[in-house]
């Protein structure tokens, strides 16, 4: 990637590569890996779409990329009061695009895919 780039949207990643970008450990993983084997992405895209079409959540979710954040660590970050991160994080939650944990918050390969391959503007 050329250095002017955005980290986004760069040319196709495969799954390993989400994979090797995920810094989730190999028990944060394995819950993952549970609570999204029955996932149907075609019934599930619409909510996907409602849920990601809103900018602040795309934020969120570009702050954690491949780190573990802190509530606070976020807060320091955006411009939202405690009533707002409380409903943005959960959404992103519920879509198994973040996981809380006790490191504090991380993306999941399922948000870290989405992160790095779609375009929403």
């Amino acid at each position: 990637m050329k250095e002017d780039e955005e980290p986004y949207h760069s040319p196709f990643m495969g799954d390993q590569d989400i994979l090797d970008k995920s810094i989730l450990t190999d028990e944060e993983m394995d819950e993952y890996l549970q609570k999204t084997e029955e996932i149907d992405p075609k019934r599930e895209h619409d909510h996907l779409y409602s849920v990601m079409t809103n900018q602040t959540r795309r934020e969120l979710l570009k702050l954690i990329d491949t780190n573990a954040r802190s509530v606070e660590e976020i807060k320091d970050k955006v411009s939202l009061e405690d009533e707002q991160l409380n409903y943005h994080l959960p959404m992103l939650e519920n879509v198994y695009f973040i996981i809380n944990t006790k490191s504090g918050w991380k993306a999941t390969p399922r948000g870290l895919g989405f992160l790095y391959h779609t375009i929403l503007r």
